[in-house]
């Protein structure tokens, strides 16, 4: 009798406890149980297609090739083949559609140059490559402007005028807009003087100025003549008007033989052989 009672007391306490123990490894299990699986072995199946693939370096994401882009390669290159100075600004005689592009970046080749060069409108043909792919080649009419900084008068300028910087502003023009041959900005004037009246606010022509002379019609300079061994100076009459580096005619003033000199500076002209 009494075996029973010990054997029914120890299952009830075996009972209790199985309880209490499993209300104190709860929390512990519903952990576990949110937590990922590892396997024993990482190199499993399993743990490699559970891991992130990364993104393919190589990959292109395709754009489009838009008239902005496409304008900027057409000036630059067009300014390199014709080496213009200034800054060239071209558009469209008819809109441009976007064209799609295999990859991120483009070559444009120009296959045929304008003839007379760059001019207020022109046709041109290039052809385009993405990505190692030929896209298309394409022939498009032009509008363009050429923005020089030129000299402009301030004031009227009369013929025979020194030309003076003082007198002048430097100004931003379209010469292709333009009919004559305008000083640039970065010539001085300085070497010039007015060849016919000029009024004020006028981009200056080459045909509006003529180079100042350094040696007048009249004067008597020395001339060098240096060939070899053979060094001569003598004196000689100027029979024209010349500026720097020109070729004027000169008269020996002992035979009164002429000959041609190149002016080297206001009181000296060299012979070339």
């Amino acid at each position: 009798m009494k075996s029973l009672i010990l054997i029914a007391s120890f299952a009830l306490w075996a009972s209790v406890a199985g309880a209490q123990l499993d209300q104190i490894l709860a929390p512990v299990q519903a952990s576990l149980a949110g937590a990922p699986q590892t396997p024993a072995n990482p190199s499993a199946p399993d743990a490699q297609a559970a891991a992130p693939v990364p993104a393919d370096p190589g990959a292109i994401s395709p754009r489009s090739l838009t008239g902005d882009d496409l304008l900027n390669e057409l000036q630059k290159q067009l300014a390199s083949y014709f080496g213009l100075k200034g800054n060239l600004k071209l558009r469209f005689i008819r809109p441009w559609n976007p064209v799609q592009l295999p990859g991120k970046d483009f070559d444009l080749t120009l296959t045929d140059y304008p003839p007379n060069g760059v001019s207020g409108s022109f046709d041109l043909r290039f052809k385009i490559a993405s990505g190692g792919l030929q896209v298309g080649e394409w022939q498009l009419g032009l509008r363009a402007q050429l923005w020089q900084s030129v000299w402009v008068t301030q004031g009227r300028l009369d013929r025979g005028q020194p030309l003076d910087r003082t007198l002048l502003n430097s100004q931003k023009v379209d010469i292709l807009g333009v009919k004559q041959t305008l000083l640039s900005d970065d010539t001085d004037p300085d070497a010039y003087d007015v060849a016919q009246g000029i009024g004020p606010g006028q981009a200056i022509s080459k045909q509006d100025v003529i180079e100042r002379p350094l040696i007048h019609k009249g004067d008597v300079v020395e001339v060098v003549a240096i060939q070899g061994l053979l060094d001569i100076h003598m004196k000689a009459l100027a029979m024209e008007d010349g500026g720097a580096n020109a070729i004027i005619k000169m008269r020996n003033l002992d035979s009164s033989k002429d000959f041609n000199a190149q002016i080297l500076n206001e009181n000296e002209v060299k012979v070339h052989f």
